[in-house]
């Protein structure tokens, strides 16, 4: 379907990588039209009724402002690890470009799981805990309250270089623009402007990049199920009245946030991550020839023997003479 007001570019993860950032300073250049509102998700269908689909029409609608741009996007980032979004997309505008954020994926992990306790997806509260458990989740709040979680695990999540490789393969590497979150968070005007060269569009000279989406939690979860359940009984109100009750609602929530950063990863878990996630980065690093061994553990310090020599000595054959056997450090 051919449309003046169809999107042709789309930031499709990975969530926790600065996406919402990217969203906001796109909306303000004047060539382009964003989306209404960032994660829209009317692709990745395998997600089923709890991506909130809708009708094509209704998509469309959320670019009614963007006639006459030069160019139209959104943001969801549930498309990345989705298994059909890339042909789904590939099939509604086969023009269209790819934009990705990615990040260390043992931080995503972590940012991930306060944004799913926040959003009422998780819970289990304890970061560790919720990765080393494989039950079932059930949503403790919103439309869904009740019902099982239909969204990818926290690992399906993270397997960037199988999820980038199914897009490289879809729309060819030209066509898909890899940020990584490093980059951005050190020079987010530096990886904007590739972002509009990307698009081919000229620079709109924005200098100020603020900080977007930063980390927050509910002040009293109680409080919001009383703003959800008042909000749900008074529907007449809200249809006489909806600019009103959308501002009380928005004030109301708005006090009962609190922005604050995350609690640190335990080290010794954090470590256990990065073991695991090691081969995954190295694909990555081969996949974007991007060196990323910071992302890695650092390795074991060489622990000496008592002639002074390093264990990592003592066990490499091509650095010890015959005599020399390989023997446990203290």
């Amino acid at each position: 379907m051919q449309s003046i007001n169809q999107p042709d570019f789309f930031i499709v993860g990975a969530p926790k990588c600065g996406t919402t950032a990217l969203y906001t300073y796109l909306a303000g250049h004047p060539d382009i039209g964003m989306s209404h509102h960032k994660e829209p998700l009317f692709f990745a269908s395998e997600r089923g009724p709890q991506r909130g689909s809708v009708p094509l029409a209704h998509y469309l609608s959320m670019f009614d402002h963007a006639t006459g741009k030069s160019r139209i996007g959104e943001a969801s980032t549930g498309y990345l690890a989705s298994q059909r979004a890339p042909r789904e997309i590939l099939a509604f505008n086969r023009n269209a470009q790819i934009i990705v954020m990615v990040r260390n994926p043992v931080d995503v992990l972590h940012s991930l799981h306060s944004q799913r306790i926040f959003g009422g997806s998780e819970h289990i509260t304890d970061f560790e805990l919720a990765m080393k458990t494989g039950s079932t989740r059930y949503w403790k709040h919103g439309p869904f309250r009740g019902e099982a979680v239909l969204g990818l695990d926290y690992r399906e999540t993270t397997r960037f270089s199988e999820h980038i490789r199914r897009y490289f393969n879809a729309f060819g590497r030209e066509r898909v623009h890899v940020i990584v979150f490093d980059d951005f968070a050190r020079a987010p005007g530096v990886e904007y402007e590739k972002v509009l060269s990307f698009l081919g569009l000229p620079s709109d000279g924005r200098h100020h990049f603020g900080i977007v989406n930063a980390n927050r939690r509910r002040r009293s979860q109680t409080a919001q199920d009383v703003l959800r359940q008042l909000s749900a009984r008074f529907r007449l109100l809200r249809r006489c009245f909806p600019d009103s009750c959308r501002r009380m609602r928005a004030a109301a929530e708005r006090m009962n946030l609190v922005y604050e950063p995350r609690r640190p990863m335990e080290s010794g878990f954090r470590r256990e991550l990065e073991l695991e996630y090691a081969p995954e980065i190295r694909s990555l690093e081969s996949l974007l020839d991007r060196n990323l061994s910071h992302w890695l553990a650092p390795p074991a310090p060489a622990v000496r023997n008592v002639e002074g020599l390093t264990s990592e000595f003592l066990c490499d054959p091509r650095r010890r003479t015959q005599e020399l056997r390989c023997r446990p450090t203290r």
